[in-house]
């Protein structure tokens, strides 16, 4: 579905991830791992377009996505939500989901109400103005902002970050849901080893750029955390 394959990518004249790749198959939860700085949010903001990568490829359902834009990842099924959330904090939050719905080239007219029904508690701040919310409430936003396109794929860049305790379980279950459902694959880029362990199917670890491990979750082991992980 979604693969990387031989990636490079950077700022500026830096160059920040060598070499890398990986898959992302139908309905999987693929959770990308690493210590603080080691390119996590770069190959993700590179997969989305944000980040123009210098050499390899992205493909998508078998398409070359390397040279197009964000836009077009998006609307091609790709969801997106970036560390730090992004969300628009002049625009309400029931403006914010609908510019999410721009994603589905006009396929999609309302917010699905599944989408919503996912995190119960936004319908009440639909008049708030995003910036007004919480941290949570606005993690829980962007979330929901990327699932109103229904896209096939979803990148998640720390969506625990800065987030209390009980809405970092609403966010496990909706993942889980999502997985349950099967409709949506998911990325998911997270420091929380207990948390990727809880929902994820197959994990890579990135270390100095480059993917330095890759297993599903019985071969996660604490070998492998201590020398890869462990601060």
């Amino acid at each position: 579905m979604l693969a990387v394959q031989q990636l490079e990518s950077g700022y500026g004249e830096s160059i920040i991830l060598r070499d890398v790749s990986l898959k992302v198959q139908p309905g999987q939860v693929v959770c990308l791992l690493g210590r603080n700085g080691v390119g996590k949010t770069t190959l993700m903001r590179s997969i989305m377009g944000v980040l123009k990568a210098r050499k390899g490829l992205v493909s998508y359902n078998g398409k070359n996505l390397t040279k197009k834009s964000p836009g077009f990842r998006a609307k091609s099924g790709i969801g997106y939500v970036p560390q730090g959330r992004e969300v628009f904090p002049q625009l309400t939050v029931y403006e914010n989901i609908l510019l999410g719905l721009e994603a589905s080239s006009g396929k999609i007219k309302e917010i699905p109400a599944d989408a919503i029904a996912k995190f119960p508690v936004l319908p009440a701040m639909y008049e708030r103005r995003g910036g007004d919310l919480s941290g949570g409430q606005q993690q829980q936003l962007a979330f929901a902002r990327a699932l109103a396109s229904r896209p096939e794929v979803l990148l998640l860049d720390e969506p625990c970050e800065g987030i209390q305790p009980s809405i970092v379980d609403d966010i496990r279950d909706v993942i889980r849901s999502i997985k349950e459902e099967g409709q949506t694959a998911i990325l998911l880029a997270e420091q929380s080893l207990d948390f990727v362990k809880s929902v994820g199917d197959y994990f890579y670890i990135l270390e100095k750029g480059a993917i330095a491990w890759e297993g599903g979750l019985e071969a996660l082991s604490d070998e492998v955390i201590m020398r890869y992980l462990t601060v």
